[in-house]
Parts: C-alpha cells; structure tokens; sequence
C-alpha cells in the first residue's frame, strides 16, 4: 500500500513537472480584449468544453467552432492592462489555453477574431479508433470522390428512388453513399432521412422491435433536390444479429409526403470494405 502511494506521487509530480515545462518553454498566447467589443476564437474542430475567468468574462458558441467572450461590467475606475486570467478551450482532439488581458476601448491592439492554430494546441488522447469531425468529412469528400459502378439496393416509390451506391466503414465508423432520383417534375423537399434496425420477419405486432439510429454526420446538408442528388452519411457501427435489418426511410414533406423505404440486410453491413 505505500509502494502504490509512492508511485501515485511521483505520477503527479511527472504531471506536474510535463506541464511546467511546457509552459515555460512555450508562454500561452494572449486575447486583448475590451469593454466595448467581443472577440470570437474560430475552432478547426467543435468545441467540447471552455472554461472562463469566473465573474469576469462571458461566453457562448454561436457556432459549434466559434467561440464568443464578451466582457461583464467593470468598475469605470479599472487601470489599463489587467489580467483577467486563463481561458480554457477544448476541441474533439484537442486542448487550448491563453491568457486574458483586459485593455482601453481606444487600444489598437484589442482583438476582436482569432484562430486556434497549431502551434497552440495540446493533443488530447482520444480513442484509438475514434475520428475528429474534420477527419470524418475527409473520409466522407473521399468516398463521394469516387464514382460508383453500381448500387447494392434500390427502392423506388412515386417516381422517387432511393440508392446506396456503397458502404464502407472506418474503425467505428459506418459510411453510406446515398443517392436519390426524381423522375417526377415537383421538387422534392426532404423533411427527414432516417435509419433504424428493425425484426426481418414481424411475427407478433407486440414483440416487433425497432431501433433508432443517430446520423453522425452527413457530409452536405441536403434538403432538397430536383432531379438527382447524392450524399454521404455517417453512423456509429451497430450490432445486431441476423434477424434484423437496416431500414433507410426517406420522407417527404407535406403536403406531398411521398416516402419510399430501403432495406439492407446484415451481412451488408459486415460485408463493408474498409478504407
């Protein structure tokens, strides 16, 4: 027991000294920030958590990448420069930190935008499988890059079609390349796309099962088209037995509401080449 207690102090100490020396050898980068403007930090990545001055500053993310500080009332009696302290910002893969410094409204150099860059960044350690947002829409320019030679299943419903030219997966990711036909002369006008797991065969209407599926990420946000349109759209991988099936439902909105359903079996999902 005091041999754990022993490694668990040195451990922090390790910590602890990492961390000094990383702010020793590369000072944190300062925001001039004033009573009369607010200053938005653009983010390659969404921003997961901040951490502000307490009582100091406020903030908020209009943008899931942008964040805006505004100052809180202070004392019209306030000397010029004044710390206000450290701001804290973390993306998906990343953490940030810069010092805050209070200056006249009159100042010049009050910033009022800032990027994250690099060389401000500290690696989080995400999973081993995990991908960033700008990673997932890399993958996803990558695979709608590619032209399909044909579509595994297709459904069709009032002149609408609905295609999936491939299927891929990446770690925990699942890649599905959509495409839609309008063979009609009315627009359509997506209301929702969605996916579920569902039983093959309902053999009671009481033990029927159905799971919805949460889209990750889809590449374009695609609410409409005329003729034709494609998209890619990401889902976490899920597990399910071979009784089940992934149902892709694409529906209207009213007052035309035409639906049309496509349904892939499992052994399509297990069968997704990996890239």
């Amino acid at each position: 027991m005091k041999n754990l207690s022993a490694n668990i102090i040195v451990f922090f100490a390790i910590c602890s000294w990492i961390f000094s020396a990383h702010a020793s050898a590369n000072p944190l980068p300062v925001i001039y920030i004033s009573t009369t403007s607010a200053v938005h930090l653009r983010s390659p990545e969404p921003i997961s958590y901040v951490d502000l001055p307490t009582g100091k500053i406020s903030g908020d993310l209009p943008l899931k990448n942008l964040l805006r500080l505004r100052i809180l009332r202070q004392d019209s009696s306030v000397s010029y420069p004044r710390e206000l302290g450290i701001l804290t910002v973390t993306g998906e893969q990343f953490l940030a930190q810069y010092r805050i410094i209070l200056v006249s409204p009159q100042a010049a150099q009050a910033n009022s935008e800032i990027e994250i860059l690099p060389q401000h960044m500290l690696p989080l350690v995400p999973a081993a499988s995990s991908l960033s947002t700008p990673q997932i829409r890399t993958k996803a320019i990558e695979v709608i890059s590619s032209k399909p030679i044909r579509s595994l299943a297709k459904a069709s419903n009032q002149g609408i079609s609905l295609s999936v030219h491939q299927i891929l997966s990446c770690g925990e990711l699942i890649f599905l390349d959509l495409g839609f036909e309008n063979a009609t002369a009315l627009e359509y006008q997506i209301d929702r796309i969605s996916f579920s797991i569902s039983d093959k065969k309902i053999l009671k209407a009481t033990n029927f099962q159905q799971f919805p599926l949460k889209i990750k990420q889809a590449l374009h946000p695609l609410d409409k088209f005329s003729k034709q349109g494609r998209n890619i759209y990401v889902l976490d991988k899920a597990t399910f037995s071979s009784d089940k099936k992934l149902v892709i439902e694409l529906s209207e909105k009213q007052p035309s509401s035409r639906l049309v359903s496509l349904s892939l079996n499992y052994r399509d999902i297990l069968s997704a080449d990996s890239f």
